[in-house]
This record gives structure tokens, C-alpha cells and sequence, in this order.
């Protein structure tokens, strides 16, 4: 939050019974709640978010000097966690959110899910793509609780077609969008894709921004909206230039490794450079990995070469005509990066990408996690991290939303101004307050494995 902002929140009084898990599903609702929407997180502990399984997590206070860092996923044993509420990468997705524990395979936990269709106005989920339907909660079902209900389902897949009993994760439908395929070296090297889950984020951005202009039209016109949100689709135009070479010119996309498939370039590349080795390590991990410093170059016209040549010293291979043009240069790229490379490799990359910077030349270090947390000053001024208390860690930083309001405030603390729900936190507001049971119900509820 900035100085100029208003306390008030851009979503303020919208209500999301989120029903999502993982990031493609979870990180949608997300978003609004850093707008202000209230965002109700639904869980139940036979079939809890596998994130809050997942490492690293937050150390316990008696683990003394025990570190917050990963596990290798291969030995991952839900038995061995301590907590489920101390997971890193469920405690962020889910900033801002409240959240209560409900069995949604109960038929007394779908009839309380109906009492908070009621009052809320979105509905979204990420099971696959028959399950609401199932539960005889389908978009026709709950219209009929509240006629201007939102409904966004998010199935990998989409809800109609062949594949619609298909499950799917974000690397999945990285590899079926085509973006898998597109991403690595030329052939003969085998697709890399990209080693995050890309399009979990992508599809949360979509599953945002559908929930965003279904809220919109309400507001319009008094109705709600059915949003079939798939996880592959956001993909598909990710990859337009290579669907039109095709359609055009029956011309297939051939993979260019770091080099620029479109706009003429040359050096473009990442190149090694000098630096104590930064170890990636974990507390499981018996062999660390030294990981090496890089940094990104892009020339793309003859007077950020000229400066590059300046920054270098005008060395001798310089002058050679195999280097006069950029057409020649992308021409001779393999030699190009070899000279380049042995140019950087005794430089350290946060001094160089300062000094080419200055000289009018883009470049950029490759940065690890640590060096964005830790040393990165533009992204430290942008305070892209926000601590938030969180009710069994304490506080904790989280990312904060990629924008800023100066007129409202918008931030990942969302209403509750806090970072995720513990297990069931919030169901007394939710069961009280909210759908006004009496102690004696919940209770009843209890014992029955309802809540």
C-alpha cells in the first residue's frame, strides 16, 4: 500500500466461495482477494491441498537453527509433517484469504455449501470436470439457490469435449497448449519446456480476469454468468506466431534455443560469468549444486554494438567483417557467443549488467531466488514482497500483487490483512456469523464429520 491510497478496496463486499486447490485454481481467487473480495477457502482434511503438503516450510520454533528450506518432493511423506499450515507455497497462494473446514462428500457438507451460495456471489472450483455435477451442484442447481449466482469452473480440460474426464496439471497443459514443444534447442535436443509450472499462473491470471468481468456484468445488468475457464486454452495463444507460420505458410516452428526467433539479434544469449559459486541446497540434499552466474545480452541494431564493442575494449576480432553487420553477426552466432562468452566469464554479473546498462546496451543478470529476495534493488523498491501475519507462523513475506492503486488500497493481505488460513480458521465467522448455526448444530455437525 502506498501513500496515496484510499482505505477503501476495489472489491469491497464481494463475496468467492472458493472451492479451488494447487495455483491454477487457487491463484484466481487470489488475486481478487488482494482487490478486497472476501474469499472463502473450503477445505476438508481427508483431502487436503496437496500444497499444504509440499515443501519448503516455515520452521517450527524449537527446530533452533534448523533452516525454512526445501525437501527433495521424492521423499515427500505426508506423515512427516508436522503442520499442515506451515507450507510456503500454500501460505502464499492463499494470502488473504479466509478459510473453514467442510466435507463437501457429505450430504449434510453440501447442504451448508448451499447456505453459503446464498450469501456469496461467486462460486469457483478446479475439480475435473463432472464433479460439481455429481454433487448435484451444477450451474442450473445453484441458479436456483441464488439466480444471479457466478460460477467458474476451472477444469484442465474444459467441461465439454473428448477429453473432458482427463486430468491435468500445469505441465500438462504446457505440453498439449504447445508451448512444451516450443521451448528448448534446435533439433536434434529432445522440447524442454519450462521448468515451472507456467501455465498454472497463466491459468489463474484467466480465472481472474473471467471472474473480474463476470462481477462487472452483474454490476451492469443484475445477472450472473457460467464461465467455462480451461487450463490449456491460455496457452494455445500463447503460441499465435507459430499457429499462423502454419496456417499460412504450412511452415512448422523450429525451436531456437535462447536465441531470437523474430526480432534480428546478435549476441542474444546468456553468458557465463565469474563469482563465488551459489550452492543450491536443501536440508536432505547430501550433494550440492553449485549454480554458476549468468547474464542476458541482446543487441539488436549496430549502435548497441558499437557500445558493447567499447565496453569490451575494441577488441581485434571485433573489426572482422564476419561481425560488420547484424546480419552477419546472427550469421556467425555460434562464434559470436563463444568470444562473448569468454569475454564475461571473469566479470561479475551485477557489476557488468550495471555497466552495460549505462552504455546503452540490454542486459540483464540471470537471477536466482535468493538474489530477487535478498539482493535485487528494483525489486526491493517495488517492495514486491509484503509480511503478513500469519496466525501459527507469525509474520512472513509473501509476494505482493504485480500492480499498485494510488487511489485504493490493493494489496495480498486482502480483507483480512493477514497471509493464509490455518486449517479451519475462520469457521466460527463463517458458521456462526455467516450462516448463524447455533453452538449446539455445529457441535452436532462435528460428530457427524460434516465440519
Amino acid at each position: 500500500m502506498n501513500q496515496w491510497s484510499d482505505p477503501v478496496r476495489p472489491l469491497e463486499g464481494v463475496r468467492i466461495a472458493d472451492l479451488t486447490w494447487l495455483l491454477a485454481g487457487a491463484g484466481g481467487p487470489r488475486l481478487l482477494a488482494s482487490l478486497g473480495a472476501e474469499v472463502i477457502r473450503i477445505e476438508w482434511r481427508d483431502r487436503l491441498d496437496f500444497l499444504r503438503y509440499m515443501p519448503p516450510f516455515a520452521p517450527l520454533t524449537n527446530q533452533g537453527t534448523e533452516k525454512a528450506g526445501a525437501m527433495e518432493l521424492a521423499g515427500l511423506d505426508k506423515s512427516s509433517v508436522k503442520s499442515v499450515n506451515r507450507a510456503g507455497y500454500f501460505n502464499d497462494i492463499n494470502a488473504g484469504k479466509k478459510g473453514i473446514s467442510l466435507n463437501m462428500g457429505h450430504p449434510k457438507g453440501r447442504e451448508l455449501f448451499k447456505r453459503l451460495v446464498a450469501v456469496s456471489d461467486v462460486v469457483v472450483e478446479a475439480f475435473t470436470a463432472e464433479t460439481m455435477r455429481k454433487w448435484g451442484l451444477g450451474y442450473e442447481a445453484l441458479r436456483e439457490i441464488k439466480s444471479d449466482i457466478i460460477y467458474v469452473q476451472q477444469p484442465g480440460w474444459g467441461y465439454k469435449g473428448p477429453y473432458v474426464k482427463f486430468a491435468s496439471y500445469g505441465p500438462i497443459a504446457q505440453a498439449v497448449s504447445g508451448l512444451t514443444e516450443q521451448s528448448g534447442l534446435p533439433a536434434p535436443y529432445p522440447p524442454a519446456g519450462w521448468g515451472f509450472s507456467y501455465m498454472d499462473w497463466s491459468g489463474a491470471y484467466y480465472c481472474a480476469l473471467t471472474m473480474l468481468c463476470a462481477i462487472y456484468y452483474k454490476k451492469r445488468t443484475g445477472k450472473g454468468q457460467y464461465i467455462d475457464c480451461s487450463q490449456v486454452e491460455p496457452g494455445i495463444y500463447m503460441t499465435g506466431s507459430a499457429i499462423l507460420d502454419y496456417v499460412t505458410n504450412g511452415r512448422h516452428y523450429q525451436r531456437t534455443g535462447n536465441r531470437s526467433p523474430f526480432k534480428p539479434a546478435a549476441p542474444h544469449g546468456a553468458y557465463r560469468c565469474a563469482g563465488e559459486d551459489r550452492v543450491l541446497s536443501s536440508p536432505s540434499t547430501q550433494h550440492p549444486t553449485p549454480s554458476t552466474h549468468w547474464i542476458a545480452i541482446a543487441v539488436t541494431n549496430d549502435e548497441e554494438w558499437r557500445a558493447l564493442v567499447r565496453e569490451m575494449g575494441d577488441p581485434a576480432w571485433t573489426r572482422n567483417e564476419k561481425f560488420a553487420t547484424l546480419a552477419a553477426r546472427i550469421h556467425n552466432q555460434d562464434e559470436l557467443d563463444r568470444l562473448i562468452g569468454e569475454w564475461t566469464q571473469n566479470k561479475d554479473p551485477f557489476a557488468l549488467q550495471e555497466r552495460l546498462q549505462q552504455a546503452g546496451v540490454p542486459a540483464g543478470v540471470c537471477q536466482t531466488a535468493q538474489d530477487r529476495v535478498e539482493r535485487d534493488p528494483q525489486l526491493q523498491h517495488l517492495q514486491w514482497l509484503i509480511p503478513l501475519l500469519h496466525s501459527e507462523i507469525g509474520t512472513w513475506p509473501v509476494k505482493d500483487v504485480p500492480f499498485h492503486f494510488t487511489n485504493a488500497t490493493v494489496n495480498q493481505g486482502g480483507p483480512t490483512e493477514r497471509a493464509a488460513p490455518c486449517y479451519g480458521e475462520d469457521s466460527d465467522y463463517v458458521y456462526g456469523e455467516l450462516l448463524k448455526l447455533t453452538t449446539q448444530e455445529r457441535a452436532e455437525l462435528e460428530r457427524e464429520g460434516v465440519i
